[in-house]
């Protein structure tokens, strides 16, 4: 077994196969040219090819994919069918993140990330995402934008345990604890930035069965320092898998539902990438190698 697109799509294939059986009653109405589970493999190749854009996805799937999808929709019929197929994109990743030792370790890793959404005060007014949306401020770039914020609790192999989206200027540590409660963390240690300094927080966590582990502030020069930089290197190089070769960033959505579509998306390609990895023995979080 190789480390490469034909084998990771192959076995999301065969997942999605498993947990969505082909109905074999003939459908009404318009003839489909490909299926909703070869639909699902296509969405997880554009996020692992870097392609945002739809139109030149599809462009290159015609020569790169062609001897495993013959058949391709056209590009408004590819954003439309994949839109309707959030549900299953969440719960093929959750079939697939489950089998990860990751996902049962005793180490939970929290952090959210920018996911700007328009650059301009016309876009702010007229774009659908609107209502979504807020003003936040990013500390990696020392500047405001206006967006949404990706919330990630993650296993230590990097494997996604659960995400949201929330507006940009959404409380970070709300958020992030609407999301804890959704996991089994008792007994497991948190482990976050300083960011999420605060009693009230960690107390919450300590309710849920887990302990907060977080570096100091220089305004707690009583605390002590635990040697965590190490394992909040995984968490950051997570974050920068989505934004690098998953260009999360750059994800073109202009509606919720598309927004939330493709950012599924890139977590489902993300865990089937880890998962082929650990399969065959290799660092998990090697995603260089499935985008070409």
């Amino acid at each position: 077994m190789r480390a490469d697109l034909d084998t990771v799509l192959i076995a999301v294939y065969c997942a999605a196969c498993s947990l969505f059986p082909a109905d074999p009653r003939p459908r009404r109405g318009r003839p489909q040219t490909i299926t909703d589970n070869e639909l699902l493999c296509l969405m997880v190749a554009q996020m692992l090819l870097g392609q945002p854009s739809d139109r030149r996805f599809l462009a290159i799937a015609r020569w790169r994919l062609g001897h495993l999808f013959p058949k391709l929709p056209s590009q408004s019929r590819y954003n439309e069918r994949c839109r309707s197929l959030a549900p299953k994109l969440v719960t093929l990743w959750r079939a697939i993140a489950g089998e990860l030792p990751g996902f049962h370790d005793a180490i939970c890793l929290v952090d959210t990330t920018p996911l700007p959404c328009g650059q301009s005060v016309q876009t702010a007014n007229r774009s659908e995402l609107a209502p979504w949306c807020g003003v936040g401020y990013s500390a990696a770039h020392s500047r405001f934008y206006w967006g949404m914020k990706l919330v990630l609790v993650c296993g230590p192999d990097g494997c996604v345990r659960d995400f949201d989206l929330v507006p940009a200027n959404a409380p970070e540590r709300e958020t992030t604890l609407n999301l804890l409660a959704r996991q089994p963390i008792a007994g497991q240690l948190v482990i976050c930035d300083k960011g999420f300094a605060g009693h009230e927080f960690e107390q919450a966590v300590r309710e849920l069965g887990g302990l907060v582990v977080r570096p100091s502030r220089t305004d707690e020069p009583d605390r002590a320092q635990p040697p965590i930089r190490f394992i909040r290197q995984r968490i950051e190089s997570i974050v920068n898998s989505f934004k690098d070769q998953l260009r999360l960033e750059h994800h073109l959505a202009k509606t919720p539902d598309g927004l939330w579509t493709r950012i599924a998306a890139r977590v489902l390609a993300l865990c089937a990438a880890i998962h082929l990895n650990w399969q065959i023995g290799i660092p998990r979080r090697a995603l260089t190698l499935y985008g070409h």
